[in-house]
Order: structure tokens, then C-alpha cells, then sequence
């Protein structure tokens, strides 16, 4: 069976907050970049989101609108490439796409760790090799179980800016 990965740097946020680094919300370039990733991804077939607990992530998460249940998973927010993978690996077999939304250099480090470079498309790798910006979705398939993901094909490459005319 083919399992679908989106891996989403969170939206552009604003640069500090009194209340520290966790509670620093998206500006109004990230709640654009979260609408227009989401309407990328509105027939996607996304049936879960991960998010990290920092506030900048739940808000991407809320502004695409993909209404698919939400978890906040708390080892998202600076727990590494390593723990990002396998919190994807516990997921239940019964899901085939699920969202992951986190922080790089965490989720960078794991698009490029996971990447099967003879399996993925060039322009979708090409967008990532040495620039991964806020709003950046990659969709990964391998498939299996999620137990056993170790590498996957990158398909698709999404920014949350506008196109240039």
C-alpha cells in the first residue's frame, strides 16, 4: 500500500514574543502562506496532522483548512530528525496520508533524510536542495507500513508564497 508523508515547515511568524519562543503566532504573511499551501493540499486526502505545541505550527495547521483531525505532539518542537521519524513510524496503518508540521531544522533534516533521490522528481528536489523556507510542504510516498519507513520518493514540492508573475 502507498502511505503519503506531507512534511510542512511551519509559516512565516513573527520574530519574538514576551512570552517566548513556543508562543510566537504567525503574521499575516504566515496566515496567507497557511491558505495557500492548504488549498494546494485541500484534495490531497490528508486524514491526520501532527503538529509541534509551538504556536506558529498549530496556527499553520489551522489555516489550511483541511479539517482532518489534529494531535499535538509535544516531541515535535526541538526533538530532532530522529524523533520526528519515529513519532511517523508509531502512526496506525489504517491512515495512508498524514501531515506533520514542525520546525527546521528538524523537518528539513528529515525530508532529506528520508529522500530516495533515484525514486523522487527532480523539480520537487531541486526546490529543497539548499533552501527550505517557511511554508514548505514536501509530499513523500513509500510504501509499506509506517513502521518500516526508511525511505520515500519526494513527489511534490510546495511553497506557501505566491507565484512570480
Amino acid at each position: 500500500m502507498s502511505r503519503r508523508l506531507f512534511l510542512l515547515r511551519h509559516a512565516h511568524a513573527v520574530p519574538s514574543s514576551p512570552l517566548g519562543d513556543r508562543c510566537r503566532p504567525l503574521d499575516q504573511l504566515g496566515r496567507e502562506q497557511a491558505r495557500r499551501v492548504g488549498a494546494e493540499l485541500a484534495q490531497s486526502g490528508v486524514e491526520l496532522a501532527l503538529t509541534s505545541p509551538a504556536a506558529r505550527a498549530r496556527q499553520t495547521v489551522a489555516g489550511l483548512g483541511l479539517g482532518v483531525p489534529v494531535e499535538v505532539v509535544t516531541a515535535l518542537y526541538g526533538g530532532g530528525c530522529s524523533v520526528l521519524i519515529d513519532q511517523v513510524r508509531q502512526l496506525d496503518d489504517a491512515l495512508e496520508a498524514v501531515l506533520v508540521a514542525g520546525h527546521n531544522p528538524d523537518i528539513a533534516a528529515a525530508v532529506h533524510h528520508l529522500l530516495d533521490r533515484t525514486a523522487s522528481q527532480p523539480e520537487a528536489v531541486a526546490l529543497i536542495e539548499t533552501h527550505f523556507p517557511t511554508a514548505t510542504c514536501c509530499q513523500l510516498e513509500f510504501d509499506g507500513p509506517w513502521a518500516e519507513l526508511s525511505s520515500a520518493r519526494l513527489v511534490r514540492t510546495l511553497r506557501g508564497k505566491k507565484p512570480r508573475p
